[in-house]
């Protein structure tokens, strides 16, 4: 067993990749370097190169573990979500209020963001960003269930471009509150893409 296989050795590893993940909260991608995560963590500069092969490598754990969290949150709220049939402004905040949430701040919906364009540059983030895309599909599918509603992969994939563009859209504006602005843009296309059952 490797020194990086202990369990010393896994709780530095978490506290670098939970490091790197605030550093991309906070500044993105450019503020993730080698002393500014180390000295996030509280470890000498060295354990970064020791616990990883490179500064991409401890990105990829970043993000991944900025996903999970961003679905832990997203499907906390879903499973409040009652099952009753709703119109389509209430389908639109339901969907505005688990996917964007009330209380999720700006700079983490930024980071959701830029998430997704730092992946097209970095094919190593590919399989991160495809699983959690997934697991938005499921979760969105969940939502218009218990809303009583019916869709397919295709209409839900636009009902997220739909939900995206508004959120980034938003985001430029610091005026707005931006699940105010998803709600209004999705209410707009629901009834269309995930229309009532029955």
């Amino acid at each position: 067993m490797t020194s990086a296989a202990t369990p010393k050795g896994e709780r530095r590893r978490a506290r670098l990749i939970a490091a790197a993940r605030e550093l991309l909260l906070e500044g993105g991608y450019d503020a993730v370097r080698h002393r500014a995560v180390a000295d996030r963590a509280g470890l000498p500069l060295a354990s970064t190169t020791y616990y990883f092969a490179s500064l991409e490598d401890l990105v990829v754990e970043a993000v991944a573990d900025a996903c999970r969290n961003d679905e832990v949150a997203i499907r906390e709220r879903c499973e409040l979500l009652t099952r009753r049939r709703r119109g389509s402004e209430a389908t639109a905040e339901a969907l505005a209020d688990v996917f964007v949430g009330t209380s999720t701040s700006h700079d983490e919906l930024t980071s959701r963001v830029e998430t997704v364009v730092l992946s097209a540059r970095h094919p190593r983030l590919h399989p991160v960003m495809s699983a959690h895309r997934r697991a938005l599909y499921e979760l969105h599918l969940e939502v218009l269930e218990k809303s009583c509603r019916t869709s397919d992969s295709e209409r839900i994939a636009q009902l997220i471009a739909v939900e995206d563009g508004a959120v980034v859209g938003a985001l430029a504006d610091s005026s707005v509150n931006v699940a105010d602005v998803a709600r209004g843009a999705l209410t707009g296309v629901v009834d269309q893409l995930a229309p009532a059952t029955g």
